[in-house]
């Protein structure tokens, strides 16, 4: 009883953590307005130091989890992060608000590695697989329910409210945090053979790593495809926005990024489903399903950014919409099948490291996307259409690193089998 409680306390704090990196993407153009910025560039930098922050520090955080009480450290961490985000509304300037968003960024960081940690010895090992799937699903609603609170409330309130609610919901989940159970180390696992998911890196785990070459493509995938799509969803609001792009109101806006990554919800149990299946009779099957849905994500997304040339008017928004809903539906079968391909070639004992590895690299290129775009902002004079269209193009030249993943994923899964028979 006491364990379900604790483990809904931390799928809360989960969705309300990961609304943090994306609550300040929608109101580009009102911070930018707002606190004098040079453009909303500004803005684009700030949130991808935010990543860079939050991403090292949850190796620090994951650190010291194992030398101090987990509990108390994620009390701390979340109590930061909802005294910062607050102190953000104070900002007056560019230096300030990236002040205040960096700090904000290492409490940030904690709420992955003790959250999986704690959950761990909360749930009994049949049972985690489901409940991770349900943190990774909160986690990725998080990150909408940040753009769809900004979308929707800055048409009517100041660029401060968005954020006064977020760190009451932080201040909130802080007080709870005091209510659950602080299990002991390894508690559900002394029955139980379990490699722990605990966001840690091994350095002796790296020197396995290099022998799998498909571990090591899947990752450099992740990264450069993060590199090109990282950046999309987080300025989507302000790209239709935007008065030189679609010029669309801020409701009508969320709206459709509603519609068009609410697709993605269905779309990873489906092409996950089809990938397992294509598994069963071809090694490569689930890499030929990310393959599929690689090459033509990209190409309707470039044909849906290239036909913003031509016009922009409300009747070109509303295709660009069918389109992109297609090629954001196609995106979201990617993630699960990389996951699930990561699990099956590396042997138990290093997937903590490998999932870590896959953890940066999605932040890491991310983040350097979201500094590609607010460059290519400046250069096609305060456009976001160009420059997602470039990133788009970026997205379709990913498919090449499929190619090696091909030839040598089935070796791969030859070798673990015969090392696990």
């Amino acid at each position: 009883m006491v364990k379900n409680y604790s483990s809904k306390i931390l799928i809360i704090l989960t969705l309300f953590s990961s609304t943090l990196f994306s609550i300040i993407t929608p109101m580009a153009e009102e911070l930018t307005l707002a606190l004098n910025l040079s453009n909303q560039d500004q803005v684009a930098f700030i949130n991808s130091m935010f990543l860079l922050v939050g991403a090292s520090f949850s190796l620090i955080w994951a650190i010291l989890g194992d030398k101090f009480p987990r509990k108390i450290l994620l009390i701390i961490a979340t109590f930061e992060w909802a005294f910062l985000t607050f102190l953000t509304i104070f900002s007056m300037n560019f230096q300030t608000l990236l002040f205040f968003q960096l700090f904000t960024a290492i409490g940030f960081g904690a709420a992955l590695p003790l959250v999986f940690s704690l959950m761990i010895d909360l749930v009994e090992p049949e049972n985690r697989g489901r409940k991770f799937g349900v943190l990774s699903a909160v986690y990725v609603l998080g990150n909408g329910l940040g753009q769809i609170l900004s979308g929707f409330l800055i048409e009517v309130y100041t660029w401060q409210i968005p954020l006064i609610i977020i760190s009451i919901a932080g201040f909130a989940c802080s007080f709870l945090l005091f209510s659950i159970q602080e299990p002991s180390r390894g508690a559900r696992d002394e029955l139980y053979k379990f490699d722990k998911l605990d966001y840690k890196i091994k350095k002796e785990d790296l020197k396995q790593i290099w022998k799998i070459k498909s571990t090591l493509l899947i990752l450099i995938l992740n990264f450069t495809m993060f590199i090109s799509i990282g950046a999309i969803s987080s300025f989507f609001i302000s790209m239709l926005k935007n008065s030189n792009d679609f010029s669309l109101s801020s409701t009508l806006a969320t709206i459709f990024l509603i519609i068009v990554f609410g697709s993605q919800v269905p779309s990873g149990p489906i092409f996950g489903k089809l990938g397992d299946k294509k598994r069963k009779i071809d090694n490569n099957g689930r890499i030929k399903v990310v393959l599929t849905c690689l090459l033509f994500g990209s190409l309707l997304y470039i044909i849906a950014y290239s036909i913003t040339f031509i016009s922009k008017d409300i009747f070109t928004a509303f295709i660009f919409l069918g389109i992109t809903f297609f090629g954001a539906f196609l995106f979201g079968g990617i993630d699960p099948l990389t996951q699930a391909t990561l699990g099956e070639i590396n042997p138990p004992q290093i997937r903590s490291t490998i999932y870590s590895l896959n953890y940066l690299a999605y932040s890491f290129g991310r983040s350097i996307s979201l500094l590609i775009l607010g460059q290519l902002f400046l250069v096609f004079n305060s456009q976001y259409t160009p420059g997602y269209f470039i990133l788009s193009i970026m997205a379709l030249a990913c498919t090449l690193i499929l190619v090696p993943i091909l030839k040598f994923l089935p070796r791969d899964i030859k070798n673990i089998k015969s090392k696990e028979s």
